[in-house]
């Protein structure tokens, strides 16, 4: 009966300190004013609507969160438990989203990392999508700008968000920006060539697709 009462009071005590763990950024996340986009159409957000996913502290720890991830101001945001919108105070070292949707990647779920070097506009605080992992990533980096323009027999401007992306090698603690198409990938894998060459001519890479990107890479950075 002893052990029993133990195992529930262990038990009870688990399921605390996770829900703690859950809810800390309710308590310590800073609070986002989204009026502040109210002058231009569209929204920042690289998927309008909140997903579930994962975000990953310095320690490791992973833990689950409803999430947005504005591409405008390159930052990530979570909904408190009053459905507010919140911006993370702590350090993250990743993040996951639960996207299915095929114009942003057919990859799911999308996987997030950052401290690469800094290059273009990009920091080492950017966030980079994950496609491929191993000797030489492939990393995608989604943004968004804003545009004006002015309709006819209109005086007043109108600013909208346009999204962009851009794919980029990291190899050799190197960030390189990249073209995928056939020209480019023999040049990345020139090391290779040969054998990329047949296996570009066996398998039927789709250079837009991320799934097929990914076993390519896969494929590549298996080799010896």
């Amino acid at each position: 009966m002893r052990k029993a009462f133990f195992i529930t009071c262990m038990s009870l005590l688990t399921f605390c300190i996770q829900a703690k763990s859950q809810f800390r950024y309710d308590r310590q996340g800073r609070p986002i004013n989204e009026l502040s986009y109210t002058d231009i159409e569209g929204d920042p957000y690289l998927a309008t609507d909140w997903a579930t996913g994962t975000v990953t502290l310095q320690n490791g720890k992973n833990v689950g969160a409803t999430l947005k991830f504005d591409i405008y101001a390159d930052r990530l945001l979570f909904q408190g438990k009053n459905s507010e919108t919140l911006e993370f105070i702590d350090k993250l070292t990743g993040f996951t989203l639960n996207i299915t949707n095929t114009e942003i990647s057919n990859i799911s779920p999308l996987v997030f990392a950052n401290n690469f070097p800094a290059v273009d506009k990009q920091t080492e605080n950017s966030w980079y999508q994950v496609i491929a992992d191993g000797k030489v990533k492939l990393l995608k980096y989604y943004g968004k700008q804003t545009s004006e323009s002015r309709a006819f027999n209109s005086a007043t401007n109108v600013k909208t968000f346009v999204p962009f992306q851009f794919y980029y090698l990291f190899r050799n603690n190197q960030m390189i920006k990249t073209s995928l198409n056939k020209k480019s990938i023999l040049k990345a894998f020139d090391d290779y060539g040969l054998q990329t060459e047949a296996y570009l001519k066996s398998n039927n890479i789709n250079f837009k697709s991320d799934v097929d990107l990914q076993k390519l890479f896969a494929w590549y950075n298996s080799l010896n």
